[in-house]
This record gives structure tokens, sequence and C-alpha cells, in this order.
């Protein structure tokens, strides 16, 4: 059958930098842009209590200090290139709730256009690599982290992803600069170290001397703060200050101490499970690195992306103090793994639902699912990801060789 001109000039084929994709896609990515904006645009007017509790009172100290005169003042427990940013934002004679909530939906789309780069690299299909993005923008752990929540995961979490794209592009230097960036935003950027330290150890990009980008960037990150008045002691050390802040085993994440009962406002055993629990987490990551540091296993892409999404996933389920939205990096790496193999469509799904189950306590004082058993169903999606990663280490083995 004939195509009609309107179906040749859709599938007409174009290069868009060195993306190869259709008019069509073009046209799909321009409606799902605009489309996603528009869903956050009504999220916008929200309140939640993290604003009226702490970001709005800020901003009103921020702009009544002078703006980046404020800098030399302790104001908030957040790192200092948020605080850069609320300062730019205190000289605009506009809505707080909105600007903030602006700055995270931008990144946002950053974190969007780094999941395209990242799937189209390793696909080299421009279809899955956008509906990769549709799958970020319409994340519902996404829209309501910061549309709704007005929160600024998504700051760190869209430099992470963009580290993961250099991963891939084999350049260790611009992988941890990006690291060291999102570090320099949030603390929870290392969540993504156990994975890199094991590439490391399997010498696959990444070197070591380029870790040295974490300290001398964030080190950098502060002196604008520093030249202001800050103490730079407590500057250098506002992360420890942040990890205990929060004495809990967790934050309404559910990880392995919403088994134990270890939530908030429960203080059972704190200082001891918190101190095991950091052990265990050590010792669950080592294992997993022992296991893989033999030349019998070769790194294969879709290897590395099941791992970094396994190392992250164990990291914040052994690891304590993990507020709800700690898991959301664990969305955005599933929907790297499930574009290389639409199969695994239902983990991306299972990942988001526990998110959006986990905010809900917080966010509208609603336990939808008690937080036990939600813990229960993440680690079961933990454990279905180890196994498929235990399923590609055998394929990857040398021939002749085995584990």
């Amino acid at each position: 059958m004939e195509k009609r001109a309107f179906d040749r000039m859709m599938f007409k084929k174009i290069e868009i930098g060195s993306i190869q994709c259709q008019i069509v896609d073009v046209l799909f990515v321009c409606c799902m842009l605009v489309l996603a904006f528009l869903v956050r645009l009504r999220l916008m007017p929200i309140e939640s209590a993290d604003y009226t509790g702490f970001l709005k009172g800020w901003m009103e100290q921020v702009r009544e200090s002078g703006g980046f005169r404020s800098l030399g003042i302790k104001i908030s427990n957040y790192s200092s290139p948020y605080m850069y940013i609320m300062c730019l934002l205190s000289y605009l004679k506009a809505n707080d709730l909105y600007t903030l909530k602006l700055v995270s939906i931008l990144f946002d789309y950053v974190a969007a256009a780094a999941i395209l780069l990242t799937v189209y690299r390793l696909t080299g299909n421009a279809r899955k690599a956008i509906l990769g993005m549709a799958l970020l923008l319409f994340s519902p752990a996404v829209l309501l982290d910061s549309a709704y929540w007005a929160q600024c995961d998504m700051i760190y979490a869209a430099f992470l992803l963009l580290a993961i794209y250099w991963f891939f592009r084999d350049d260790s230097n611009l992988c941890l600069i990006f690291v060291a960036v999102a570090f320099a935003f949030k603390l929870q950027a290392v969540f993504l170290l156990p994975f890199l330290i094991i590439m490391w150890a399997k010498r696959r990009t990444i070197k070591l001397r380029h870790f040295v980008w974490i300290p001398i960037i964030y080190v950098i990150s502060i002196v604008p703060a520093w030249l202001m008045g800050r103490n730079p002691g407590d500057l250098l050390t506002i992360y420890f200050g942040q990890a205990d802040y929060y004495p809990w085993g967790t934050l309404n994440y559910p990880n392995l101490y919403a088994l134990l009962g270890e939530t908030m406002p429960n203080l059972h055993h704190t200082d001891e499970v918190s101190g095991a629990g950091i052990l265990l987490a050590v010792a669950v990551l080592g294992g997993l690195a022992y296991y893989l540091y033999t030349p019998k296993v070769q790194i294969t892409d879709r290897l590395a992306v099941t791992l970094a999404l396994l190392t992250v996933a164990l990291t914040v389920y052994t690891l304590p103090h993990m507020h709800e939205r700690y898991g959301i990096l664990i969305d955005l790496l599933a929907i790297v793994y499930v574009m290389l193999d639409v199969r695994r469509l239902p983990v991306f799904f299972g990942f988001s639902l526990i998110s959006v189950v986990s905010f809900m306590p917080y966010l509208i004082a609603v336990e939808v699912v008690p937080l036990q058993y939600t813990a229960m169903g993440l680690l079961g999606l933990i454990l279905y990801v180890g196994y498929d990663l235990l399923v590609q280490v055998k394929d990857a083995t040398a021939p002749g060789s085995s584990l």
C-alpha cells in the first residue's frame, strides 16, 4: 500500500546532533514536553508542609537579610549551592512557592534529557529513548517531589543521571565531575558511589584519581558562603549535622528499619541498630563487589545498568536514617533498566508505586499501606533485580569459566 503524503512527511528521517530520528518523534517530544509542564503547572499552587514549615521561612529570612548577604548567617541545614539558588530567587518579585518549584521542575527536564541521551547511547533506538524520557517526565514520584512537594531532589538526581551518561561515554573525568556537583547539592549523591567503586575495581571507565573531584568541588562550592562570613568548619561538616538531626532508623522510607520498627517517632534501639545497619550495608555491598571482582565476568552495558540499580537500591534499603524521598534515584535508574528490556516494565511501576505509597503519610497524613508491608514489597523488587543480575553475570562469564 502506497504511503500517504502525510505519512511520508511524518516518517522522514532527520538528525538532531548525534540522534537519528523522524519528524513524528520530534512532534511527539514537543507535545510531551508541553503536556508535562501543564501537569506540573496545575500542581504548583499546592503548599506542602515542607514549604510552609521550612522553605517559606528560609526564603523570607534570605530576603530580609539582603539576598546574597544572608550567606554569612546560618538559615537552613541545606548545602551552600541550594542556598545560592535561594539567594538569587530572593531578588525576583515573584511568588516564592512558584519560583522554588520552577527550579526543581527545570531539573526534571535536565534529568529527562539525561535519560534520553543515555538510553539512545545504549540502544541506538530513538523511540526507546523518547519513551524513557516520557516515563521520567510523567513518573508520579518525580511529579510529586518537584511540582507538588517543592523538594529539590531532582537537582542532585539530574547530575547523577548525567554522570551515568558520561560513564557510558567512557569518560571517567566528566562522570566524576557530575557526581561531585551532585554531592555539593545533596549528601544522597553517595548512593551511586558503591557502583562507581565496583566499576573502578572492574576497570570499566572509572579511574581512581578522578574521585578527587568530589572534595575539590565541594570545597569550591562553599567558598562564596565562607567569604560572606560563614564558619568554614560549619560549612564543611553540614552533612554530619544533617545525619545527626534525624536519629530514627527510617523516616517513612520502607527499608530494613521499617521491618524492625525503628520508625519515627519510635526509638527502640536507635544507636545500636543504626550502627549495625551501616556495617551491614558495607558487608552486603562489599560481598557483591567481591563476587564481581574476577576477570571471568565481563561488564556489559546492560549488566552495568542492572548493577547501578541494584547497588543504589541495596544502599538505601540497608542504610539507616533514610527519608521517604531517598528512593527517587532508584525510580530513575529503573527507567534505564526497563528501556534495555521492556519485559521488565513492571519493575519500574513497582518501584514507582513504592515511592508514591511512601510519600503519602507525609503529604496527606494517610498510610495507604502499612510501612512494613511496603518494605517487604521493596525487598521483593530488590531480590528480583538481584536475581536478574546473577543471570546476566552467568551470561557475561567468559567461555569455559564458571563462578
